[in-house]
């Protein structure tokens, strides 16, 4: 016999070894099987955590501050495009893009939705980085003129026409009660720009938002950009300073106005995400420590039931090294069996979590990443109760009741 026929033979004992008690087997493999598949969906749930935290701030720099009027007394903020020429004299200031927004109506002759309206200035076309796919963004003319023009983002156009590429540029739909001239079908971008989602907006001239749809009822927030990440915080500092004295707020006073370093937040984000999966990922290894301790266990138990077969087979030339072979051969087969359990359940648990809208993104490596650990543990596990029984006394192991 060939010594890999003879391991052959080794692996197929332990196979019947393990099919005689095939319902004690099953719970050995239990904790494997729940730690495998734990470990492989919380690497799916922190990646599509992760994913969606990119797509949410994708349209967002790490240099942006995004200023918002509501007051924690609750008074009336005194924010507005009036303070634009006193935060664009800073120093470290870049851009500062001002945002009306409100949901409104928006109609055709044949269809009407609800999305948001933006009011903005020209320059916002090209701090949020936006693409056309026809037409384009309105001029400082328009702004001047309050001209009644608009650009649809990529959702709105598809719900309103049926396709994020119409050829409606010239036509006219309905803001509320007021027509406006579309002149520009924005490419899908993802994500959001600070408060709004661009692809789910229209935008027109700020002047023209306040005019003739949003009024006094529009939401107003800025988003201004530092020259650089180094310059973030002397930037916060000076908007803060500039903007406490543009609203004459006295010492001591609270601000009429937020604050929110966007880099900081989209860190904040990440980090929190990252934490979550490191917290259920410990939570998928002790599974997976229980459930080696487990075969541990109950392989310790074989070995005291087949005391008696073990100093037979020493007894006709067995060696060492066969019987603790074998037993590892039982070890791996239980470890392979959870893990290809566990991973089929993890499958399973994903295409259920993703019909229920739950954000998560399957990655291939966290196939190995769950193999690694579970053999590890499983193997690790199973060597101590191999050893043992390899190292049984024949004439004692044949005496043993």
């Amino acid at each position: 016999m060939t010594k890999y026929s003879f391991y052959i033979k080794l692996f197929r004992l332990s196979w019947q070894s393990l099919r005689s008690n095939v319902f004690r087997s099953f719970l050995t493999t239990l904790g494997i099987i729940i730690g495998a598949a734990t470990i492989i969906i919380v690497v799916a749930l922190g990646e599509g955590a992760k994913r969606d935290i990119e797509a949410q701030y994708s349209n967002m720099s790490v240099t942006t501050i995004l200023i918002n009027g509501p007051s924690t007394e609750g008074s009336q903020s005194k924010l507005s495009v009036d303070d634009i020429p006193a935060i664009q004299a800073i120093s470290t200031v870049s851009d500062a893009v001002p945002m009306l927004t409100g949901k409104v109506n928006i109609s055709t002759a044949n269809n009407t939705a609800s999305f948001n309206v933006v009011g903005t200035y020209p320059n916002f076309s090209d701090v949020a980085n936006l693409t056309y796919e026809r037409g384009g963004f309105f001029d400082q003319t328009d702004e001047d003129d309050h001209t009644k023009v608009v650009i649809l983002g990529a959702t709105v156009a598809e719900e309103i026409y049926g396709t994020r590429n119409p050829d409606v540029l010239g036509q006219s739909i309905v803001l509320g009660k007021k027509e406006f001239e579309i002149v520009g079908i924005a490419k899908y971008k993802g994500g959001a720009f600070g408060p709004i989602s661009i692809d789910e907006s229209v935008f027109t001239p700020y002047s023209s938002s306040y005019r003739y749809i949003l009024g006094k009822n529009g939401k107003f927030s800025f988003n201004v950009n530092a020259q650089s990440v180094d310059l973030l915080e002397e930037t916060m500092s000076s908007l803060t300073k500039v903007l406490r004295e543009e609203h004459k707020i006295a010492a001591n006073t609270p601000e009429d106005f937020k604050l929110k370093d966007m880099g900081a937040t989209v860190a904040s984000a990440q980090g929190s995400s990252q934490t979550m999966a490191i917290l259920l990922g410990a939570v998928g290894f002790i599974v997976l420590l229980v459930g080696g301790i487990g075969i541990m266990n109950i392989m310790y138990v074989t070995v005291s039931e087949r005391t008696k077969e073990i100093g037979i087979r020493k007894a006709i030339g067995a060696k060492d090294n066969h019987v603790l072979t074998q037993f590892l051969f039982e070890a791996f087969i239980l470890t392979g069996v959870g893990y290809l359990i566990g991973t089929i359940s993890s499958i399973g648990i994903y295409f259920i979590l993703l019909s229920l809208g739950v954000k998560i993104v399957f990655v291939w490596w966290s196939l190995v990443l769950s193999f690694i650990i579970t053999f590890t543990v499983g193997m690790f596990f199973g060597y101590y109760p191999a050893k043992k029984a390899a190292a049984l006394d024949p004439i004692d192991a044949l005496r043993y009741e």
